[in-house]
């Protein structure tokens, strides 16, 4: 654990009003389960709350009620009610500033910033941060820290955001990040009143045909490299028009990829609207791809990481390998 314990936090939380919320850039399960939990839980407090989360937010999340929590205001009003009031900003599930994409200069404006993550390469950033690298997600941070500040007020609705971004995190308990915490805060989240069945159902169960059709293209021209080790596969823009897909429904690819019984990592290249490159890794068996990652300037877990590099998906292709030549030392067959 890194900072200033998350008492102290707490104690900040409870004296802070109004508070903006921010999260990572591509927000997944935890970083929106951690933005509508925040909300939910803070406004219980009778705090003024709003969240901002960078980019469009996943329809597949819609369940937990985003269309009405996250993004109501617009960056000029929120600009206006920062310079008018002593607004304490709230970073969750962000592994450092930069991942708060539009949303930064907001954050940095506040005459407070607080930090909570899970990420061991958060290295802290605002005037007070925690940071539990031992947590399997950011919603397991929170559910301790609604703990320390009154738990009667985690109700249904905080419980199951809390519990998707446990759930997403995990991969419903299957990860290596999994502990015996994870499953205990689970079952007290059930308890509160999460719907395992539907929230699993809502994440897992709700793919448009085409996103299906996406990841058969992807897997079928997916290679096997370094003796069946290392997985890698790419997602293009064209690949995208084809099947009517957009760049939400390449979740779950690293997943299926992961089901290769040989392979220790996968690398998944995804061309970005923007034209730069978003590569996903997934390790197995201890393979660290967070030291992949690091390398492009990203980050992330030792079994789960990302970064972003600025060049055409070949070259990124031919980048990340070199990297993994490296590390492996191993001929690319």
């Amino acid at each position: 654990m890194k900072g200033s314990g998350i008492a102290t936090i707490a104690v900040r939380l409870r004296q802070a009003d109004p508070v903006f919320l921010f999260t990572h850039e591509f927000a997944d399960g935890d970083a929106l389960g951690s933005m509508v939990a925040l909300v939910l839980y803070l406004r219980s407090l009778g705090k003024e709350v709003y969240a901002f989360v960078p980019g469009k937010v996943q329809t597949v999340y819609r369940f937990l009620g985003t269309d009405d929590l996250i993004n109501t205001l617009t960056l000029l009003e929120a600009e206006t009610r920062i310079r008018q009031s002593k607004v304490t900003c709230l970073s969750a599930d962000a592994a450092d500033v930069d991942r708060l994409g539009e949303w930064k200069q907001l954050f940095l404006a506040g005459a407070e910033r607080l930090v909570l993550d899970h990420h061991d390469t958060n290295a802290g950033f605002g005037d007070m941060f925690f940071v539990d690298e031992t947590a399997s997600s950011c919603c397991e941070v929170l559910y301790e820290l609604f703990t320390v500040m009154d738990a009667s007020r985690i109700d249904r609705l905080v419980a199951s955001a809390l519990y998707t971004g446990l759930v997403s995190d995990t991969g419903s308990f299957q990860y290596a990040n999994t502990k015996a915490q994870s499953l205990i805060h689970g079952a007290r989240l059930i308890a509160l009143g999460a719907c395992p069945d539907e929230i699993s159902r809502s994440i897992y169960e709700a793919k448009p045909y085409g996103a299906l059709r996406l990841m058969g293209s992807c897997v079928a021209s997916s290679r096997l490299l370094y003796n069946g080790q290392v997985v890698i596969a790419r997602v293009t823009r064209a690949m995208l028009q084809q099947f009517d897909s957009i760049d939400e429904d390449t979740e779950g690819i690293t997943d299926e990829l992961r089901r290769v019984n040989s392979t220790r990592a996968v690398v998944l290249l995804k061309e970005a609207a923007d034209g730069t490159i978003k590569v996903s890794l997934r390790g197995k068996y201890g393979f660290d791809v967070k030291r992949i990652a690091t390398t492009f300037g990203g980050g992330g877990h030792l079994l789960a990481a990302g970064c972003t590099i600025e060049s055409n998906v070949d070259e990124a292709e031919e980048r990340v390998l070199a990297e993994l030549d490296r590390y492996l030392g191993l001929s690319r067959i």
